[in-house]
């Protein structure tokens, strides 16, 4: 199966942003998503930022979640535009035949973008793997798999822009968050409460888009 991107065209960067989320690909099956967006089959990554900022995004229609974005001067793109599946399943891993969206570079130069924010990061398929190794054709270190990021030189988009990869937004992934370095140095903030991960993850999301 072949899965084509349904938003890039409809919603480019805006010029105005000052951040952006970065992904790889939506699902095969956009028509049955919730909202006809970006992550908008689960809408996991709305309903954090939904809590992180006071119930911002209301009810997480579409209308909603845009105008949530828009006054936050956040943009939300993909690294690709067309791909192939191994199998109807949303995993990185079994995306094969991959056309990079190579626009989103001269849309990011034409932006206040000095932040992306990805939602996967250094394995096959991933979207910070896509963006520096396959798009932008700069080399993977161990620095900044450790670092979760870099800060890349102005020559890239004439500003330096910061390149940080997100702790992944989906329940699934509270287990291997609660292990992390960054819970446990601020774990002790968290007691008493009854899921503390995930509200450190709140507290986490507040901090990147804020």
């Amino acid at each position: 199966m072949t899965t084509k991107h349904q938003y890039l065209e409809k919603y480019p960067i805006l010029p105005e942003s000052e951040k952006l989320i970065v992904g790889t690909i939506h699902p095969h099956d956009h028509e049955k998503f919730e909202i006809p967006f970006f992550y908008g089959n689960m809408s996991t990554i709305w309903k954090i930022l939904n809590e992180a900022f006071s119930n911002e995004l209301g009810n997480l229609s579409l209308e909603e979640v845009t105008e949530f974005l828009k006054k936050r001067k956040i943009s939300v793109s993909d690294t690709i535009k067309e791909c192939g599946r191994k199998a109807s399943t949303a995993n990185d891993s079994d995306l094969t035949e991959v056309k990079l969206n190579h626009e989103i570079l001269e849309q990011i130069r034409n932006s206040k973008i000095s932040e992306i924010l990805f939602t996967s990061g250094f394995g096959k398929n991933n979207a910070f793997r896509l963006f520096y190794v396959d798009i932008l054709k700069q080399t993977l270190t161990e620095k900044i798999k450790n670092n979760r990021g870099i800060i890349l030189d102005p020559e890239h988009f004439g500003r330096p822009v910061k390149l940080t990869v997100l702790y992944s937004p989906a329940g699934t992934a509270n287990i291997g968050l609660s292990k992390s370095k960054i819970y446990l140095e601020n774990k002790h903030k968290y007691q008493g409460i009854k899921n503390p991960v995930q509200a450190f993850k709140v507290d986490y999301y507040r901090e990147k888009f804020s």
